[in-house]
């Protein structure tokens, strides 16, 4: 009897091993967003650990920039969501800039300082620029207006 109780200990105890590593790798799966997730996507707006937190809707939100202090916003039209980002330097081709991130969540003011973004891409026809940054796995695409 107790080879049998072992035994059967043992089958419970893989099927709860399997069974919590499955729910791990759900739980974590927003944690594995990576470029080549975020290159797909081209609406405006600001995505973190691939989700949109803030998207620009041309009804509903607002989007600015300011050239001369490298900053770049989207806000919904009551001015309850929205993103800045202030760059060290405009955002060129193939470069990287250093910014400063604030947005909003549901229930929360989030604040990142001193992010460093790859410049993805730069698509001049449209003026739209992608920004990548992998240690928060954040990317936003903003938009130069002109």
């Amino acid at each position: 009897m107790h080879i049998f109780k072992s035994a059967d200990t043992g089958a419970h105890g893989a099927i709860f091993l399997i069974t919590a590593f499955a729910w791990l790798s759900v739980l974590s799966g927003c944690d594995n967003f990576n470029m080549g997730q975020f290159t797909g996507n081209d609406d405006i707006g600001l995505m973190v650990k691939g989700e949109y937190a803030i998207r620009y809707d041309a009804e509903d939100s607002q989007i600015g920039m300011n050239e001369l202090r490298n900053e770049f916003w989207v806000t919904d039209r009551n001015m309850a969501d929205y993103f800045i980002l202030k760059c060290s330097s405009f955002p060129g081709e193939s470069e990287t800039v250093k910014a400063d991130l604030t947005y909003t969540t549901v229930d929360n003011l989030i604040r990142k300082k001193n992010l460093t973004f790859e410049v993805t891409q730069y698509d001049q026809s449209s003026d739209k620029i992608h920004l990548w940054c992998q240690s928060e796995r954040i990317g936003l695409i903003i938009k130069v207006l002109r």
